[in-house]
């Protein structure tokens, strides 16, 4: 009688065991499915880049038009991957608590960074004389940098990458996430370096405390928001400075 309770223990061992590599091996097989995935949206969101300088009217509107489809295109699979619960959740003071500390942080990184940038004598990132060097149409900047970058860049770096990828409380994924946003952003220096792992990393703790991609969203815009209309203005008014 002995012998054959033994032999159930061990077969119920085994079997558990079996299921327990089933599911790890899933597992490992899906966030890999997610890690591409994140890729492949960064692929994909590259594809406009290369008529960023047009000024045809006609063009401008059409790359806007497609820019803002891309930000649909990634809010609708947010919802579907379970990262998004909806702008609802942006009604509550304490949303906008969470948010306004956390481009606090995103401020007081960058400016760590920038004076970092200062001492190397870099005055610009390759990012950003990217974006000045190329005399896009304001519209198409608004779009780009306020709306579509905040949208993709959260879904997969935080969303995607810190969410699915590891999980919201891993360390090594938000260590990971904030160094490849950061290197998504051309870095050309340590201080550079600094402003965008360094917003990474505090837009990666946003996410890990409160789960919430939309505030993540949020931030980010708020910081591109107010990093483009000072752009905006220095090139309005740099015929009068000169």
């Amino acid at each position: 009688m002995s012998n054959k309770f033994c032999c159930i223990i061990i077969k119920i061992q085994i079997n558990d065991e079996k299921r327990w590599l089933l599911m790890n091996k899933g597992s490992i097989l899906k966030r890999f499915l997610y890690l591409l995935l994140a890729f492949l949206i960064l692929i994909i969101i590259q594809g406009p880049t290369i008529y960023l300088g047009v000024k045809d009217i006609r063009l401008v509107c059409l790359l806007i038009f497609v820019l803002l489809l891309m930000s649909a295109g990634a809010l609708f699979l947010g919802k579907r991957l379970g990262l998004l619960e909806g702008f609802k959740t942006l009604s509550s003071l304490k949303a906008w608590g969470m948010i306004g500390l956390t481009y606090l942080g995103i401020y007081i990184v960058t400016r760590i960074g920038a004076m970092v940038m200062m001492m190397e004598g870099v005055s610009n990132s390759t990012n950003q004389a990217t974006i000045e060097n190329i005399h896009m149409n304001p519209f198409v900047l608004i779009t780009l940098t306020v709306i579509m970058a905040p949208i993709v860049e959260e879904l997969v770096f935080r969303g995607i990458l810190m969410g699915r990828v590891f999980n919201p409380d891993s360390i090594v994924g938000l260590i990971l996430s904030s160094l490849l946003f950061g290197l998504a952003h051309m870095p050309n220096s340590i201080g550079v370096w600094i402003v965008y792992a360094g917003m990474g990393f505090v837009l990666g703790i946003a996410y890990r405390k409160c789960q919430k991609l939309e505030y993540c969203i949020m931030a980010h815009m708020i910081n591109n928001s107010i990093a483009v209309s000072m752009m905006l203005l220095l090139q309005l008014l740099a015929p009068y400075i000169k």
